[in-house]
């Protein structure tokens, strides 16, 4: 590549990248997010244990939409993204079957913005995790810079607050990258970039000391961006780079069992995202079961507020019966 090539390059992989400081600007009054736009539809990825189902576009002109970082499945065929605003974003899946208002379909109906209450931290507003127990729905958010733990009710009152700045030696922008209750009611958190992730015994907000477990990316400069667990019990991470090309990220989603504290957690490749979707910057998943033993897996990407990227919504496929052994 000659050089004025590279340094254009260069630019717009500057201008893309997480944590930017080059920003569209946005009005000030809650919007009406536009979407979903599909802009893909169904199509084979090349392994035959997963399928693209499509790919769907929001957009908002609007400070607290975009940034999304954390994706959780609610009941009603309805998904919950969590920004680095500290927004809540909540919308039916685009494909879903059930019937909204004046008989659309539920996919194409409006969809809810509201920024998150604090309750406890003012200084809270970079969410980059979420966990919930389905059984009441209670949920918990990570933030990055104080490291902390936030629980709310299924009502979206703040319920409890833990700060981990104190317990932990994880970098201002490198906090709780990734989260996930398991069905036991143990907490595993996964910090951006670190070999260590941590296992608490119970709701990390309640207390109880976390027990560490070596971490081991499947490839080399990949880090965690989000977690969830499939419906046989492993678990499923989404992981991103960034790269010094058009576009400049590389996405892939990796496999393995839960971790055992004091151990080394070290889950293998997936799929490559990149080859199969449009690249962006992917940093939220939710599994929702379905019916022929098949699971949804949706993937919501963090547009930085940047002109570069866009809030982009994925559907694949996973069937666990056709995976090589």
């Amino acid at each position: 590549m000659r050089a004025g090539r590279l340094i254009g390059a260069l630019g717009v992989a500057l201008l893309c990248a997480p944590g930017t400081f080059v920003r569209t600007p946005m009005a000030e009054e809650m919007p009406h997010p536009t979407g979903p736009e599909r802009i893909a539809g169904p199509a084979p990825t090349g392994d035959p244990a997963w399928q693209v189902a499509g790919v769907w576009r929001y957009a908002a002109d609007h400070r607290y939409f975009g940034g999304f970082s954390a994706l959780l499945p609610l009941d009603g065929e309805r998904l919950q993204a969590f920004s680095d605003r500290g927004a809540r974003f909540t919308f039916v899946e685009p494909d879903s079957r059930v019937r909204g208002a004046g008989g659309r379909p539920a996919g194409r109906s409006p969809v809810v913005l509201q920024p998150v209450e604090k309750g406890f931290e003012e200084d809270l507003k970079d969410i980059e995790s979420a966990a919930r127990d389905p059984a009441t729905g209670t949920y918990w958010l990570g933030f990055e810079g104080l490291h902390a733990v936030h629980r709310y009710t299924a009502a979206d009152e703040p319920d409890g607050l833990r700060v981990l700045e104190d317990e932990v030696d994880w970098p201002a922008n490198s906090g709780a990258e990734a989260m996930l209750r398991l069905p036991d009611g143990r907490f595993m958190l996964l910090p951006e970039g670190e070999e260590e992730g941590l296992l608490f015994p119970s709701d990390p907000v309640a207390g109880g000391v976390p027990e560490a477990f070596a971490f081991r990316p499947p490839v080399e400069g990949y880090a965690p961006t989000d977690l969830a667990r499939l419906p046989d019990g492993r678990l499923l991470l989404l992981m991103r780079r960034t790269v010094f090309a058009l576009p400049p990220f590389e996405t892939l989603l990796a496999i393995g069992p839960p971790p055992r504290a004091g151990g080394t957690w070290a889950p293998q490749v997936a799929l490559r995202l990149d080859p199969v979707i449009p690249s962006d910057n992917y940093e939220g998943l939710a599994i929702r079961p379905l019916a022929d033993g098949k699971a949804a897996v949706w993937i919501v990407a963090d547009d930085n507020l940047s002109v570069m990227q866009r809030t982009l919504l994925a559907k694949l496929v996973f069937d666990p019966a056709a995976e090589a052994e």
